[in-house]
């Protein structure tokens, strides 16, 4: 199992508040229709990935059917540019 897929069911099991989802989650499963996430669960979902992975998720080229597998959403993130550190207070 890749690390982006350990972090996405870590960060369902987390959002669900079930921590046995993280080890019980197929790497197919479907984040739409299997666990019914709702809007503002995958607004949540993607910004904890964002701040877990250190990513910047592109959303323009983020794909609907990417949803349907935790795998191709992994793939999906590995192709995303690192997050750039912010600049400290000044």
């Amino acid at each position: 199992m890749t690390s982006t897929v350990a972090a996405i069911k870590e960060v369902i099991a987390k959002l669900r508040d079930t921590p046995q989802l993280a080890t019980e989650l197929s790497d197919t499963a479907d984040l739409i229709d299997h666990l019914r996430l709702d809007s503002l669960e995958m607004l949540q979902f993607m910004l904890e990935l964002e701040d877990r992975l250190v990513i910047r998720i592109d959303f323009d080229r983020l794909e609907f059917s990417y949803l349907h597998s935790i795998h191709t959403l992994a793939d999906f993130l590995d192709s995303m540019p690192p997050r750039q550190a912010s600049p400290g207070p000044l």
